[in-house]
């Protein structure tokens, strides 16, 4: 029995640093050729009681350094004074266009409703989006991010990380964004897309099917991960992750915010395809189980000195290659934090996916 425990745990452990090799080497080594030619794009913006984050948001969206772009700003039912600050720009920015929404339709998620009315109003064959809480890196991000569409690309998948802030959570929260990062930016690189951050990523307008939003128009979230889970294939699909064609959202700053968006985010999780739930469950539960493993073991005193040499291996694999990721994003981690992240994570994941699983009723703000 004891040999059987060990062989299972090194195994998880096997498993787990070949995923982390898999998905980390195109990331670190493969670059994409840069393309010259600029295509026309236009930038689609759900906003409801934004005001505050718009007022540095739509300025350095007036300020992209590309050719042939529009912004259209999707008011959603905002009770500030999102109307005016859109308004004024629409007033003295002509590529910038407004569509007011009061009411919204029975059965229709808020944020789906408001993709869907930017899409049919959006006249460009590119249709990048993005975030009210988010800021372009560069005033290069529209180039950046809609040069690699060529002919049979209809996805470009990009990185969106969080602000740095003091405090342990900030420290959590750029832990699971870079982790969640390499996951479905480096499976797309193998030609195994699964998802894409509604923060940043650029859909082909003639590929971009709008009744897939009318089939989950109940659902909170999948405006942006079911999207690509439907439509993203291994030749359609194409990834950036320069810098400058990042965008960085701001974090939440409590527990329980934080909490609630990831029940948000996981809970369409579910709606995956089955194959890309399947390798998904087949990555997570290595990473869960090797952590079950490990105390377990260790706590029964099964050869302990081998337990702890295998695992300071399959740490030491994880943790040079995260941070070399997180270099190569500009989304640098404490490599001295990341055992207790990496713990901290183990926990958190199936508590979250658990209630994620059994909640309901989740609201778009």
């Amino acid at each position: 029995m004891t040999v059987i425990l060990l062989t299972i745990f090194c195994l998880l452990m096997i498993t787990q640093v070949c995923f982390y090799l898999m998905l980390s080497k195109p990331l670190l080594f493969t670059e994409k050729a840069v393309r010259t030619e600029r295509n026309s794009v236009s930038v689609i913006l759900a906003a409801r009681n934004e005001r505050e984050n718009l007022l540095s948001l739509l300025p350095a969206l007036a300020k992209q350094n590309h050719s042939d772009f529009e912004v259209i700003i999707v008011n959603d039912r905002s009770e500030d004074d999102t109307s005016e600050l859109v308004n004024d720009y629409v007033s003295r920015c002509n590529h910038f266009h407004v569509i007011n929404i009061d009411t919204l339709p029975d059965g229709w998620n808020g944020k789906k409703h408001a993709i869907h009315k930017g899409i049919a109003m959006a006249k460009n064959e590119v249709l990048l989006f993005t975030d009210a809480d988010c800021l372009p890196k560069s005033s290069t991000w529209i180039t950046e991010m809609t040069q690699p569409f060529s002919k049979g690309t209809d996805i470009v998948l990009g990185y969106s990380p969080y602000q740095v802030q003091p405090g342990f959570l900030n420290s959590f929260i750029q832990f699971e964004t870079l982790f969640v990062g390499m996951q479905y930016l480096g499976f797309a690189h193998r030609g195994k897309p699964y998802m894409g951050v509604g923060r940043n990523m650029a859909v082909r307008r003639s590929q971009y099917d709008l009744s897939l939003l009318d089939q989950m128009s109940g659902l909170t979230g999948g405006d942006d991960d079911l999207i690509i889970n439907e439509l993203a294939n291994s030749t359609n699909t194409k990834v950036i992750t320069s810098p400058s064609s990042q965008t960085v959202s701001i974090p939440e700053t409590s527990w329980d915010n934080y909490f609630k968006q990831k029940i948000r985010h996981l809970s369409v999780g579910k709606h995956y395809q089955k194959k890309d739930r399947t390798l998904l469950g087949v990555f997570t539960l290595s990473f869960l189980l090797g952590w079950i493993f490990f105390f377990s073991l260790l706590v029964s005193a099964i050869n302990p000195y081998f337990i702890l040499t295998v695992y300071a291996l399959r740490s030491l694999s994880f943790y040079i290659i995260f941070a070399r990721i997180g270099q190569k994003l500009e989304s640098p981690v404490k490599l001295w934090a990341l055992p207790v992240l990496d713990l901290c994570y183990s926990i958190y994941y199936p508590l979250v996916g658990i209630r994620a699983l059994l909640t309901k009723n989740i609201q778009w703000k």
